[in-house]
C-alpha cells in the first residue's frame, strides 16, 4: 500500500464535525413530529389514515410511538422519518400473523 492511501483518512474527524452540525442546524429547523397531528401533518396524510396505519400494524407501538398514561399516543420522530422513507420507496409493509 502506497502512504497516500492513508492522507484522506485525516479528513474524517472534520467530516464527522460538520456532520453533527448539519444534524445539529436540521434538528431545529425541524418541527416535531410527536403527536398523531404532527405526524399527519408530516406524511402529508390525514389524522384517519394514520389510525388506519396503526390498525392495520404499518406503525407499531413500541417502535413507532408509544402511549402515555395508558392512553395517549407519543411518536418516536426518528421511527417516522424512517417510515416516511419506507413509504416513499413502496417498502412499508404490515406484517400479516397467522
Amino acid at each position: 500500500m502506497d502512504p497516500d492511501d492513508f492522507k484522506n483518512l485525516a479528513l474524517i474527524p472534520a467530516l464527522l464535525k460538520q456532520v453533527e452540525e448539519m444534524s445539529a442546524i436540521m434538528k431545529k429547523m425541524m418541527p416535531p413530529i410527536t403527536t398523531k397531528k404532527d405526524v399527519a401533518k408530516f406524511l402529508e396524510k390525514s389524522e384517519g389514515t394514520i389510525g388506519n396505519y396503526i390498525s392495520n400494524g404499518l406503525l407499531k407501538e413500541g417502535k413507532h410511538f408509544y402511549r402515555k398514561n395508558g392512553r395517549m399516543l407519543v411518536f418516536v420522530e426518528s421511527a417516522v422519518i424512517e417510515f416516511r422513507n419506507e413509504l416513499l420507496t413502496g417498502t412499508a409493509n404490515a406484517k400479516v400473523t397467522f
